[in-house]
Parts: C-alpha cells; structure tokens; sequence
C-alpha cells in the first residue's frame, strides 16, 4: 500500500516512530511521541536594507512538530509534550521599498498538520506545561516608505490543523495548556508613507483547533484546557497611511474551527478556560488622507465554530470560562479619510452554520456555557478631519448562534 508520512520533531528532546502494516484491506499506522522539556527553541531573522524591491523575511520556532501528508487510509496516533521557552522574531529594516514588505513569525509549542486523501482515525493529544512561554514577534521599521507591507504575528501553545479531501477524519484530540503565549506584530515608520497598502496582524491562542473537509466528514471529539495567559496586540505608528491599511489582533484561550462541504460535520466536547486573554489593536497615523483604515479586536475565552455546506451538523459542547477577556481599539489621527473599526469581548462564543441545497438538511446543537470572568472592550478614535468613522464595541458574556440559510428562500 502506499504512503506519503512525515514526522519531524524540532526541538531538544524528541521521539518519532513510523510503523507500517502491509495486510490487505488494513490502514497504515502512524505512531508519534515527542518529549521536549526545559527547551529553548528560539527563531531570530533580520534584514535591513536601503533602498530595493521587495523584501520577505520569515521566522517559524516550533518545540514539537509532527506533519503527516496521506495518499491511502491511516491511523494516526501523537502525543506531544512541551516544557520550556520557545521563539520567533521577524524584523526588517528599510529606507526605501518599491515593491512589498513581508515580515511574519510564527511559534508553536506543539504542532501537528494533517493533509489527507481519504478516511483518517486520529488520536491525538497536546501539552504545555505550567510556567512555559510562547512568544512570537514580527516588526517592520521604515525610514521612507513601501509601496506594500505585510507584518503578522502568530503564536499558539497547541496547534492541530487538519485538511481532508474525499474521506472522513474521525477520532479525538485533547489539548492542555498552562504557558503563557504572546504575539507582537509592530510597523514603525514615523516619518515614513505606508504606500498603497498595508496589513499588520497579530493572533495569539492557548489551544487551537482547525480541522477543514472537502467532501471529506469531519466527526470528531475535543477537550480544550487552557489556564495560560493569552496576548496579541498591533501597534502601527506612522507619519502616513496607506491607500488601504488594516490592522486585526486576536487572542483566544481555546479555539475550534470545523468546517466540511457535502459531507457530515460533527463535534462534541469541552472547552475550559481559566486564563486571561487581551488583544489591542493601536494606530497613530499622521495625514492619512483619502484613506481607508480599518481595525479590530478580538478576545475570546473560548470560541467554537462550526460551518457545513449542503449537509448535516451537530455541535455539542460544554464552555467554562473564568478568565478576563479585554479587546481594545485605540486610533489617533490628523488629517484623513475613513476609520472602520471594532472591538469585541466574549467570554464562550459558539456559532453553527449550515447552507441547505439539500432537502431536510439539519443544523443541531447542545451548548452549555459558564461564564464567570470580566468582559470588556473598549474602542476609541480621534483625528483632526476626516470624511467619517465607524465604530462598534462588544462585550458578551456567553454567546450561541445557530443559523441555517436556503440557496432558494435567500433565509
């Protein structure tokens, strides 16, 4: 039978065993184990530059890593433990740039990426012990302009991300976290233009969960704990605007996000979050002109998702947070244009979509959510002229939303 599997480990202790089965009619087995403890994983990368074309710095730190790639049926088993300290840092340095800045970092404490062709069982399970960190860190400095910028930031203590095509991933994944994870994106160009665009992003979760079917069912069962304390922020200080600037933060204790196409979705478990979480998003633009500016923020103790197209759901979870959940959206500005921005808070937020082509298609779900932490967003804006802004905040304890649309009745 045969088989596409990889099982790299990064880090300062780590064992990987590959076995494979060779009866008929059988799955082939993957079995991961990776211990890495009192680590100190740490990715730094720099680029400084006068005047050029376009610039890519990238810089990924993973403590445990496992990637599996499947052409044929597989069983999948991993247990990743971490301990210690991991980094990335991304940082450009410029005068002048034609082209595009792009400055990304990513940090993992464990990382397990799923891509499969057919059925999968899965069972795996992720750690982060008390007292570890997660830190990743992207920051562009300017001393003129770029035509284009791209700085993101994005840091987890777990991370599962699975993606199957014309088959099914069933089994279950636990996730247990008590580190502390920050993600830092910053754009520094105080006398300097933002060009004709320009993206700065920060994302920062205890635990996370991204499992994605193309005709491909997704039946799977979570358990989230996150006691960590979770932050994002993105700071943008600038003497001009882009034409169009965004800026986005988010922080999560735990996330789960499914979505299938023309085949069953189904999840069911826990989440617990008893960490803090705090995204902030802050801009101070000079002239920004005939300029679009848009930014939000986004903190969340627990956040399910789950999204179907054209057949049946069920999404069955308990949500338990005592954490403090803070987003904040600060915008200070001289002559412009247009700010859109949000800042929004929950505490457990769960949502279930479903599209009905087809007849008797069902949407379902049990939730049941305990929320006893603070809650709070905050946005504010100033600018001397502009041609309007636009500015929302939200602060919610628990939220549930269901929502099933028809191509048809356009409901």
């Amino acid at each position: 039978m045969s088989r596409f599997a990889k099982a790299l480990t990064a880090g300062t202790s780590a064992a990987t065993l590959l076995c494979a089965t060779g009866y008929a009619e059988d799955t082939t087995e993957v079995l991961n184990g990776q211990i890495n403890l009192n680590a100190q994983v740490n990715a730094h990368g720099q680029v400084v530059v006068g005047h050029t074309g376009n610039v890519n710095m990238t810089a990924a730190g993973v403590g445990n890593q496992l990637d599996v790639e499947t052409a044929s049926p597989h069983d999948v088993t991993s247990t990743q433990e971490l301990g210690g300290f991991v980094s990335a840092t991304a940082e450009t340095n410029g005068v002048a740039i034609d082209g595009t800045a792009t400055t990304a970092s990513t940090a993992y404490g464990n990382s397990a990426v799923l891509d499969h062709y057919g059925d999968v069982d899965v069972s795996l399970s992720q750690s982060t012990a008390d007292g570890s960190s997660v830190f990743s860190g992207a920051t562009l400095r300017l001393d003129s302009y770029a035509v284009g910028n791209i700085t993101a930031a994005s840091a987890a203590a777990n991370a599962v991300d699975t993606n199957g095509y014309y088959g099914s991933i069933v089994g279950g994944i636990s996730q247990d976290s008590g580190a502390s994870v920050e993600a830092r994106a910053l754009v520094e160009a105080r006398t300097a233009g933002l060009g004709e665009f320009s993206a700065t992003a920060a994302s920062a979760s205890g635990n996370a969960i991204r499992s994605h079917g193309r005709e491909s069912a997704v039946i799977l069962a979570t358990d989230q704990a996150n006691r960590g304390t979770v932050r994002a922020s993105s700071r943008v200080n600038a003497g001009g605007g882009g034409v169009f600037t965004t800026v986005a933060t988010q922080a999560q204790g735990n996330g789960l996000d499914i979505a299938t196409e023309w085949a069953y979705g189904e999840a069911r478990g826990s989440q617990d979050n008893s960490g803090d979480t705090d995204a902030e998003s802050n801009v101070n633009i000079g002239n920004f002109d005939v300029d679009t500016v848009m930014v939000s923020s986004e903190s969340l103790g627990n956040s399910a998702h789950l999204t179907n197209l054209g057949t049946d759901t069920f999404l069955g979870l308990d949500q338990t947070n005592t954490g403090n959940s803070r987003a904040i959206v600060r915008f200070d500005g001289g002559f412009g244009g247009e700010v859109i921005g949000s800042a929004a808070a929950f505490g457990n937020a769960t949502t279930s979509w479903g599209c009905q082509f087809c007849p008797d298609t069902t949407n379902q779900g049990v939730i049941n959510q305990t929320n006893s932490g603070q809650v709070n967003a905050t946005f504010q804006s100033q600018y001397l002229t502009g041609w309007g802004t636009t500015g929302t905040a939200t602060a919610v304890g628990n939220s549930a939303t269901f929502v099933t649309r028809d191509e048809n009745s356009g409901q």
